[in-house]
């Protein structure tokens, strides 16, 4: 297990072809044998986080801001948000929409409003913006992944893997909560979870999967009510062979972490909303 503290050199080394991955060999999907192309070119960058915190989001920006101006290759960055707001992003980057106009049409979505579980964030919001920047500029293509389906995990998997082959990404970059971004064909402590990260790998992507680990601090989240909650954290390498590191390629620290209420905290919810 690869414990990795945030540097310039730990983007740097994500960056260059994922060298520090540990990953298994690749499975092909039953249904959809990976070709050899699919193997050696479609490469996913997993980050799992957890939600509704200020340094997840920033280090995914960067980390994707450095890769759109090293690579000269073709980018995706997908975040899991809710599929019904791509056609925001789309009509952003058709029409070149200021990123104030496309922030206040994204905060006034219904759709954005009705997530309350740390993926509405500042942070986040912060990071859609900077992508979308990055997008303009034609630099990366942003796409978001959440299907909301009964079974999320395999839909979202899915979802993504048609959008990787058909878009022709090289390299994708993957935002999502860190159960989502396991790639154990079971989750170690939710053993009845089929993990996205999993049912990526089993379609003949290189898969490379990070969690990000943290020693203390505060979250928005919803456990079960949802709002600032206090978080004992990690001690570095002492806790690096954890069960539930399981499944992940390396651990990226970001030591002491700080909530980020949502972004949609001070809007009017419409009635029936």
């Amino acid at each position: 297990m690869n414990f990795l503290r945030l540097t310039l050199c730990v983007l740097a080394l994500l960056i260059s072809g994922v060298a520090i991955s540990q990953s298994k060999a690749h499975k092909p999907d039953a249904q959809k044998p990976a070709t050899s192309s699919d193997q050696t070119t479609k490469e996913i960058v997993l980050i799992g986080e957890l939600h509704g915190t200020q340094e997840t989001p920033r280090l995914f920006s960067n980390l994707v801001t450095v890769a759109a101006r090293e690579k000269n290759e073709r980018i995706g960055v997908g975040l899991e948000l809710p599929i019904q707001l791509q056609r925001l992003v789309d009509e952003a980057v058709k029409n070149n929409t200021t990123i104030d106009s496309f922030r206040q049409q994204l905060l006034a979505d219904p759709a954005w409003q009705k997530i309350d579980d740390g993926r509405s964030s500042q942070a986040m919001l912060d990071l859609i913006c900077d992508a979308l920047k990055l997008a303009e500029s034609r630099k990366v293509s942003l796409f978001f992944f959440d299907t909301s389906n009964i079974e999320r995990d395999a839909s979202m998997a899915q979802f993504i893997g048609q959008r990787v082959r058909d878009q022709g990404y090289d390299v994708t970059f993957i935002l999502a909560g860190n159960i989502h971004a396991n790639k154990a064909s079971r989750h170690p402590l939710k053993t009845k979870v089929v993990p996205m990260g999993y049912r990526l790998e089993e379609q003949g992507f290189a898969l490379h999967s990070y969690d990000v680990g943290y020693s203390d601090g505060d979250a928005w989240i919803c456990t079960p009510e949802c709002g600032v909650h206090h978080l004992q954290g990690w001690h570095t390498a002492a806790d690096s062979d954890a069960k539930d590191q399981e499944g992940y390629d390396g651990i990226l620290f970001v030591g002491s972490i700080h909530a980020s209420p949502p972004a949609h905290d001070s809007l009017p919810v419409k009635p029936g909303q």
